[in-house]
């Protein structure tokens, strides 16, 4: 699956996800650092705004943090949601994206 994320400020950025991956998992694989905590779906620190796509939680995941707020919008723990369907996610906090060659550019190359 696809999952893309958006964030005010920021370009967007799209990445993989493998099947049962959570998308925790795929943004690190990706080089993508996004703001967590506790990792197991308790805190809310991942908590995003889901824009497009559907999602299931084969762990427990608070639903406080997701049933918080009107009801007309849907909101998914990036640490513990699983895409069924390509995402498009709008992040709470920004991303971080990990430098892939740093040395190379410190070398010239």
């Amino acid at each position: 699956m696809q999952v893309t994320l958006r964030h005010a400020g920021q370009s967007e950025i799209s990445f993989a996800c493998e099947a049962d991956d959570t998308v925790l998992v795929a943004a690190r694989r990706a080089g993508v650092t996004l703001h967590v905590a506790c990792e197991q779906g308790g805190c809310g620190a991942c908590r995003a705004r889901l824009l497009q796509g559907a999602v299931h939680y084969p762990l427990p995941a608070s639903s406080r943090w997701l049933d918080e707020g009107s009801g007309s919008e849907d909101y998914t723990l990036l640490c513990r949601a699983v895409p069924i369907s390509p995402l498009v996610v709008e992040t709470a906090h920004p991303w971080r994206q990990r430098d892939r060659a740093p040395l190379s550019r410190i070398l010239g190359g």
